[in-house]
Protein backbone atom coordinates (compact mmCIF):
# COMPACT_ATOMS: atom_id res chain seq x y z
CA UNK A 1 0.00 0.00 0.00
CA UNK A 2 1.44 3.43 -0.91
CA UNK A 3 2.51 5.90 1.73
CA UNK A 4 -0.32 8.45 2.19
CA UNK A 5 2.19 11.32 1.98
CA UNK A 6 2.78 10.31 -1.67
CA UNK A 7 -0.71 11.49 -2.40
CA UNK A 8 0.37 15.10 -1.77
CA UNK A 9 1.56 15.55 -5.36
CA UNK A 10 -1.14 13.41 -6.95
CA UNK A 11 -3.74 16.24 -7.09
CA UNK A 12 -1.19 18.42 -8.92
CA UNK A 13 -0.50 15.61 -11.39
CA UNK A 14 -4.22 15.09 -12.07
CA UNK A 15 -4.81 18.84 -12.47
CA UNK A 16 -1.93 19.08 -14.96
CA UNK A 17 -3.21 16.05 -16.87
CA UNK A 18 -6.55 17.83 -17.36
CA UNK A 19 -4.99 21.25 -18.09
CA UNK A 20 -2.42 19.90 -20.58
CA UNK A 21 -4.75 17.66 -22.60
CA UNK A 22 -3.58 17.90 -26.20
CA UNK A 23 -0.40 19.81 -25.28
CA UNK A 24 1.51 17.14 -23.35
CA UNK A 25 1.49 13.55 -22.23
CA UNK A 26 1.14 13.33 -18.45
CA UNK A 27 2.26 9.92 -17.25
CA UNK A 28 1.45 9.08 -13.64
CA UNK A 29 2.83 5.79 -12.37
CA UNK A 30 3.57 4.07 -9.14
CA UNK A 31 7.04 2.61 -8.93
CA UNK A 32 8.74 0.68 -6.15
CA UNK A 33 9.99 3.76 -4.31
CA UNK A 34 6.98 6.01 -4.90
CA UNK A 35 4.95 8.02 -7.37
CA UNK A 36 6.52 9.13 -10.68
CA UNK A 37 5.03 11.91 -12.81
CA UNK A 38 6.42 12.71 -16.27
CA UNK A 39 5.24 15.68 -18.34
CA UNK A 40 6.30 15.23 -21.97
CA UNK A 41 5.30 18.18 -24.16
CA UNK A 42 4.10 17.59 -27.72
CA UNK A 43 5.69 20.85 -28.85
CA UNK A 44 9.26 20.57 -30.04
CA UNK A 45 11.50 22.92 -28.08
CA UNK A 46 9.55 22.69 -24.81
CA UNK A 47 11.17 21.16 -21.71
CA UNK A 48 10.10 17.85 -20.16
CA UNK A 49 9.60 17.76 -16.39
CA UNK A 50 9.73 14.69 -14.17
CA UNK A 51 9.18 14.35 -10.46
CA UNK A 52 9.48 11.42 -8.12
CA UNK A 53 7.43 11.59 -4.94
CA UNK A 54 9.01 9.37 -2.30
CA UNK A 55 6.63 10.40 0.47
CA UNK A 56 8.95 12.55 2.56
CA UNK A 57 11.13 13.69 -0.34
CA UNK A 58 10.29 14.93 -3.83
CA UNK A 59 12.94 14.98 -6.57
CA UNK A 60 12.23 17.22 -9.58
CA UNK A 61 14.22 17.12 -12.84
CA UNK A 62 13.79 19.90 -15.42
CA UNK A 63 17.07 19.74 -17.35
CA UNK A 64 19.54 17.45 -19.05
CA UNK A 65 22.11 17.39 -16.25
CA UNK A 66 21.28 20.38 -14.07
CA UNK A 67 17.80 21.38 -13.05
CA UNK A 68 17.41 18.87 -10.24
CA UNK A 69 15.70 20.06 -7.10
CA UNK A 70 15.36 17.93 -3.97
CA UNK A 71 12.34 19.01 -1.95
CA UNK A 72 10.55 17.89 1.18
CA UNK A 73 6.84 17.14 1.38
CA UNK A 74 6.25 20.29 3.45
CA UNK A 75 3.54 22.71 2.24
CA UNK A 76 6.09 25.39 1.22
CA UNK A 77 7.97 22.90 -0.97
CA UNK A 78 4.71 21.61 -2.48
CA UNK A 79 3.84 25.21 -3.40
CA UNK A 80 7.34 25.62 -4.88
CA UNK A 81 6.89 22.38 -6.89
CA UNK A 82 3.63 23.69 -8.34
CA UNK A 83 5.22 27.06 -9.21
CA UNK A 84 8.34 25.42 -10.68
CA UNK A 85 6.41 22.99 -12.89
CA UNK A 86 3.90 25.66 -13.98
CA UNK A 87 6.78 27.98 -14.90
CA UNK A 88 8.45 25.29 -17.03
CA UNK A 89 5.12 24.62 -18.77
CA UNK A 90 4.84 28.37 -19.46
CA UNK A 91 8.30 28.36 -21.07
CA UNK A 92 10.03 30.44 -18.42
CA UNK A 93 13.07 28.13 -18.39
CA UNK A 94 16.52 28.17 -19.94
CA UNK A 95 19.53 25.87 -19.81
CA UNK A 96 23.21 26.59 -20.30
CA UNK A 97 25.10 23.40 -21.22
CA UNK A 98 28.80 22.61 -21.60
CA UNK A 99 30.87 19.43 -21.33
CA UNK A 100 29.33 17.22 -18.59
CA UNK A 101 27.51 20.10 -16.88
CA UNK A 102 24.44 22.25 -17.22
CA UNK A 103 22.73 25.08 -15.38
CA UNK A 104 18.94 25.42 -15.49
CA UNK A 105 17.20 28.67 -14.58
CA UNK A 106 13.45 28.79 -14.04
CA UNK A 107 11.72 32.14 -13.61
CA UNK A 108 8.83 31.71 -11.19
CA UNK A 109 5.48 33.54 -11.27
CA UNK A 110 6.73 36.27 -8.93
CA UNK A 111 9.68 37.01 -11.26
CA UNK A 112 12.33 35.41 -9.05
CA UNK A 113 14.81 33.06 -10.71
CA UNK A 114 15.62 29.60 -9.35
CA UNK A 115 18.88 28.15 -10.65
CA UNK A 116 20.31 24.68 -10.23
CA UNK A 117 23.61 23.45 -11.67
CA UNK A 118 24.44 19.80 -12.17
CA UNK A 119 27.59 17.89 -13.09
CA UNK A 120 27.87 14.45 -14.66
CA UNK A 121 30.70 11.98 -14.08
CA UNK A 122 34.44 12.39 -13.69
CA UNK A 123 34.67 14.51 -16.84
CA UNK A 124 32.87 17.25 -14.93
CA UNK A 125 35.94 17.59 -12.71
CA UNK A 126 37.75 19.15 -15.65
CA UNK A 127 37.84 22.90 -15.06
CA UNK A 128 36.07 24.97 -17.69
CA UNK A 129 36.64 28.59 -16.69
CA UNK A 130 33.60 30.83 -17.10
CA UNK A 131 31.67 28.06 -18.88
CA UNK A 132 28.22 29.63 -18.34
CA UNK A 133 29.36 32.68 -20.36
CA UNK A 134 30.42 30.81 -23.50
CA UNK A 135 28.40 27.58 -23.36
CA UNK A 136 25.34 26.84 -25.50
CA UNK A 137 22.14 28.37 -24.09
CA UNK A 138 18.69 26.97 -24.82
CA UNK A 139 15.54 28.97 -24.07
CA UNK A 140 12.70 26.46 -23.93
CA UNK A 141 9.28 27.14 -25.42
CA UNK A 142 5.94 27.01 -23.61
CA UNK A 143 3.90 23.82 -23.99
CA UNK A 144 1.27 25.76 -25.98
Amino acid sequence: MPDPTEERTLPLAHRLAADLAGAAEVEISRTGPGLTVRLTPHRSGAREVIWLDLGTEIIVQAGEIGGRWELTAEPTDLTFLDDLVTSVIAGRVSEVAAYRRSRVTVTLRDGSAQTETGYDGLGALLPLPLWPRWARTTHYLPYR
